[in-house]
């Protein structure tokens, strides 16, 4: 107990108030963001009625992505004024204190301002959750599910004052050699080459799994390994590595002819390049995370399902509505009285027996109603809408073709009718194309016809055909209701899950992204400004020695901006890498370069303005008494 006081005595020092209360304020954020965290995680988990056995793991990787920076943003201030501090440590170790009363001072000194921070967190928690709960992510507001579990609290609140104690205490010299030479301020290993490891192993398991692609189906459980193990390795090695490269610029620029400022930049990142490597981790976590999750989220934007339900939502409603032959033009009329309907096209429908092929009945003009980037349709001429259709029909119907031509016969759901033969068609057809975000087929749905038949070759139709009435409404999500409330049974429409799921997942990475990275920014301007607060005495020097002000703010602004601007290009790079990887196993897919891009240059654009902060604070004017201290 005595060694704890005595931590917690030093915490309060004139000295030590600044970061004592830095501490207080990093756990507090953390423990406040991680409880919004749990507590939407617990509400998707309960009202989740899609996708509800990839829930739980979607919370846990949440989960994680938001934890991993809030833990890196604890530790870091944790270590603030490190050197200082494992400098009074080794000097209490040396006056005769044991290892352990050593360790338990730390204790005491980073585990006080750490759990008065997490309590105050909990705290502000539950102020703001009243604002919270009219604001959930793409979709009606949160409701009283959203709160964390009795144990998601205790973990919080116990979890965050560990990390810092650890992180605290954990580097302190436990033998007196190691004390010593601390207080003598002997200099440190340079990174070694072995850091290039795992980044090395990751990036050649990401390009295994790219180059042995592409994946009809399914991954082999050795390739999903190397997907894994690649992503994991190449986030581990992106931290890892930095300090190697900034090691490297250093000696590739220390013999070259420099200004002053240039010169003090280069020897401070030389003197300590693992030490810039750690005040940046969190934003660099933070844009690996986020670009990859990013891709991730592409793959989930590229399934049919969800491209047919954002186009309802975003460009115009589809219905079906199905009609025999005789009452096809008087539905369509009523139809078309229903309010907010736009147009209704009456498609005769017809089909190969036993392979679930259809085909349409349709002008070029009906086409054109339908979706105006549908090209290359020639009136009189029969059309495969899709070059797979083709395929399909080659492969597995080869029991409806007689002399290279397949017969089209009317397409009924009474099963006690025969299907009436209506046209005969060769299999080598022209395909038509699409010039807008869907391909030609899809461009239809929710018919999912494979070929068009113009009426001409058809001639009159039997009375047993059957008539597809397309319904087409504005953007929106309640024509199929109303059709409904207008006495129409409705083939399809009102199903959104998917959209709402893919909108939410949306909206949840951007603001898992947003809250990532300005906790990173924010780990990088406490730490900054610390760093610059530890170099008065040697920003007092230099300018006794002549060097101005403003050599001083841009060798600061040097320091900062390098690491910053080759950490995130590398943690973007290495990021759409995991994510591309992860991609590959999805032909369908698009690589969202703009926006990775985007990202890239807003995390340079934040840490410049860090950068710049640093430079207003690093250089004050000298005082009198910090001369005669000097």
């Amino acid at each position: 107990m005595t060694s704890l006081r005595l931590g917690l005595r030093l915490a309060v020092t004139p000295a030590a108030r600044l970061r004592t209360a830095l501490l207080a304020l990093a756990a507090m954020l953390g423990a406040a963001i991680l409880l919004i965290t749990f507590a939407a995680g617990q509400h998707q988990l309960v009202t989740a009625t899609s996708y509800q056995t990839e829930m739980p793991r979607l919370v846990a990787v949440i989960v994680a992505v938001v934890g991993l920076p809030c833990a890196v943003l604890v530790a870091t201030v944790a270590r603030l004024s490190a050197s200082l501090r494992d400098r009074r440590l080794a000097n209490l170790r040396l006056i005769g204190l044991t290892a352990n009363q050593t360790r338990l001072v730390g204790t005491g000194e980073a585990g006080g301002a750490a759990l008065v921070g997490a309590l105050l967190g909990w705290g502000v928690f539950w102020l703001v959750r009243p604002l919270l709960l009219g604001h959930a992510p793409a979709g009606p507001a949160w409701g009283e599910f959203f709160r964390p579990t009795l144990l998601d609290q205790a973990l919080v609140v116990v979890g965050v004052p560990a990390l810092a104690i650890l992180a605290s205490v954990a580097p302190a010299r436990s033998s007196v050699d190691d004390a010593l030479a601390v207080t003598r301020r002997a200099d440190r290993r340079p990174p070694g080459w072995w850091r290039l490891l795992p980044l090395v192993a990751g990036v050649a398991l990401c390009l295994e799994v790219v180059v042995s692609g592409p994946y009809d189906e399914e991954i082999s459980d050795r390739q999903l390994v190397a997907l894994f193990a690649g992503v994991g390795l190449t986030a581990v090695g992106m931290l890892l590595v930095l300090p190697v490269l900034v090691r490297l610029l250093t000696r590739a620029t220390s013999g070259r002819a420099l200004g002053p400022a240039q010169r003090i930049a280069v020897r401070r990142l030389e003197a300590q390049p693992a030490g810039v490597a750690r005040i940046i981790a969190a934003l660099l976590v933070g844009l690996f995370l986020a670009t990859g999750a990013r891709f991730v989220l592409v793959a989930f934007e590229s399934t049919p399902q969800y491209e047919t339900q954002a186009r309802d939502v975003e460009r115009g409603q589809r219905v079906t509505v199905l009609a025999g032959q005789t009452e096809a033009p008087e539905t369509a009329a009523r139809l078309a009285e229903v309010d907010s309907v736009r147009d209704v096209v009456d498609l005769p429908t017809l089909s190969v027996a036993g392979t679930g092929t259809q085909a349409i009945v349709a002008t070029c003009g009906d086409l054109a109603r339908l979706d105006a980037a549908l090209t290359g349709c020639r009136d009189g001429e029969a059309m495969w809408l899709s070059a797979d259709e083709s395929d399909f029909l080659t492969e597995y119907a080869a029991a409806a073709v007689h002399g290279g031509q397949v017969t089209w016969s009317t397409s009924t759901d009474d099963e006690s009718d025969t299907e009436v033969p209506v046209v005969r068609l060769p299999l080598d057809l022209p395909t038509m194309s699409s010039t807008g975000a869907y391909s030609s087929s899809d461009a239809l749905s929710p018919l999912y016809a494979s070929v068009i038949i113009p009426p001409t070759l058809v001639g009159d139709l039997p009375s047993s055909t059957e008539h597809t009435l397309l319904v087409v409404g504005g953007p929106g999500r309640d024509l199929g209701a109303r059709l409904a409330a207008a006495g129409f049974a409705a083939q399809n429409g009102g199903y959104y899950e998917d959209y709402d799921f893919v909108a939410t997942m949306r909206t949840v990475i951007w603001t898992v992204a947003g809250v990532v990275l300005g906790v990173g920014l924010l780990a990088l301007t406490v730490s900054t400004i610390d760093r610059a607060s530890q170099r008065r005495k040697e920003v007092v020097a230099l300018q006794l020695v002549g060097l101005g002000r403003g050599v001083i703010r841009r060798a600061q602004g040097l320091e900062t901006a390098v690491p910053v601007v080759i950490g995130s290009v590398l943690a973007v790079g290495l990021g759409a890498l995991s994510g591309a990887t992860y991609l590959s196993v999805d032909d369908a897919s698009t690589i969202p370069w703009g926006q990775t891009i985007v990202l890239g240059l807003v995390a340079v654009a934040g840490g410049l303005g860090v950068a710049l902060v640093s430079m207003i604070a690093c250089a004050p004017r000298v005082r009198p008494e910090e001369i005669r201290a000097e």
